[in-house]
């Protein structure tokens, strides 16, 4: 009987070992807004919001596709609606799970919208600088 509690006592140990969590954060960059906010006025802040970007990758050596930090904004953008992100901060997690890992970028921010005039007056430079 003891043999056998034992062998049950290994069995959950190397599970445990081996189905083990590991996870790791690094910061990427820190910014005050995600586009200019030069001559633009903020007419309504939607608060903190969070987007993310994962991949997954096996042995941490073939990685199906690479995490984005454009479309981890889109995807904070639209969890709160807004134009843009202010405060922003970002940064890469790496979890791992036995043989396959998570790469996520995460980004934080305040959503936020600018004035309809605002946006009008920058689209007009933009077509303007486009003519030329």
């Amino acid at each position: 009987m003891s043999r056998k509690k034992n062998r049950v006592a290994f069995l959950l140990l190397l599970a445990a070992l081996l189905l083990q969590y590991g996870c790791i954060t690094s910061p990427v960059a820190v910014t005050s807004s995600t586009t200019p906010v030069n001559d633009k006025k903020i007419v309504m802040n939607y608060g903190p919001v969070q987007g993310t970007h994962r991949v997954w990758s096996v042995f941490g050596l073939w990685m199906v596709g690479r995490p984005d930090i454009d479309l981890a904004i889109q995807d904070a953008l639209k969890k709160k609606g807004g134009d843009a992100l202010i405060n922003v901060s970002c940064y890469q997690k790496t979890s791992w799970f036995f043989f396959v890992s998570e790469n996520k970028v995460v980004v934080e921010g305040e959503a936020v919208s600018f004035d309809a005039g605002s946006l009008e007056k920058d689209r007009g430079k933009q077509t303007i600088k486009s003519k030329k």
